[in-house]
């Protein structure tokens, strides 16, 4: 049995470089592991034939083939052909479906654990299995700070500044993802703003910090939900350093210069009805 940490991730940059003949989109995208985590505890063991069991103490999330964290197991198996009573469960802490690649880390934990397990893979191998699982799986499998390009799945390491101090706020409102890069489709028509050069003036400040003036997420320009401007008008009032949505959102994350600051950023937004998370900068993946 093993349990796995499952940390949720922010954008520091995203943006959308054009529309895919798959129609999926490339992306240019600079991510980062932060504290707020689920758990998962892993058992496996092998089979005549395979059955995965799914528990969690979220009583909305999907237990079956909907679940990122089912195919995960599912295609770890299948690429080597093998059978095994695989049992999951998952502490839920990361809210769903708010850009913060929930789901995307717990089937990442998902694929650490059984190769803990069953010792079928390599890296590589790992990482090809999760760039079939979902976008922001194959970041969430390495963890820490990267350069995501392609889908999602072409990722580059990075030095990883350290944000000692941030607050996550989520409202009610949700945008679909899909409906999302459809909005982004209409406004740009195919032809998309090239911000590459705020994208490497970002990475470039890491060796010192973090350069807040290039923190961007083209969603921003797209989703336009009352929430989220509510929670960074609250964050720049108690001097947020910097406000972004993560993904597509409603996520968004505040950084601050000191704890007091932070917390008394999360004690009014919960006081406002929003959901918020005191976080700071994680390293993925460390087993429990």
């Amino acid at each position: 049995m093993v349990r796995e940490q499952a940390n949720a991730k922010i954008n520091l940059f995203l943006d959308v470089l054009c529309r895919r003949d798959d129609g999926f989109h490339n992306i240019k995208s600079v991510m980062h592991s932060i504290s707020l985590s689920d758990f998962l505890t892993v058992s496996a063991s092998w089979a005549e034939e395979t059955l995965i069991n799914i528990r969690s103490d979220a009583s909305d999330l999907p237990s079956g083939k909907d679940n990122l964290v089912y195919r995960a197991a599912d295609k770890y198996l299948s690429r080597f052909n093998k059978n095994a009573v695989v049992d999951i469960y998952i502490e839920k802490h990361i809210p769903i479906s708010a850009g913060l690649a929930g789901g995307s880390s717990d089937a990442a934990a998902t694929l650490r654990a059984l190769n803990k397990i069953l010792k079928c893979a390599t890296e590589e191998q790992l990482l090809e299995i999760a760039s079939e699982i979902g976008s922001d799986v194959s970041f969430c499998l390495v963890g820490g700070t990267a350069l995501c390009e392609g889908r999602g799945e072409i990722i580059t390491p990075l030095t990883s500044p350290e944000i000692s101090h941030m607050v996550i706020a989520i409202g009610n409102e949700r945008v679909s993802t899909p409906k999302a890069y459809q909005s982004l489709d209409v406004l740009y028509n195919d032809v998309f703003p090239d911000n590459s050069e705020k994208c490497e003036s970002l990475i470039y400040s890491f060796n010192k910090g973090i350069d807040n003036s290039c923190l961007y997420n083209v969603f921003e320009d797209v989703v336009r939900l009352p929430e989220v401007d509510k929670i960074k008008e609250i964050m720049k009032k108690n001097r947020a350093e910097s406000t972004l949505m993560s993904g597509s959102g409603p996520a968004v994350f505040g950084i601050f210069s000191s704890y007091k600051e932070a917390k008394n950023t999360q004690n009014e937004l919960l006081k406002s009805g929003f959901d918020a998370y005191y976080a700071t900068s994680a390293i993925n993946g460390e087993s429990i």
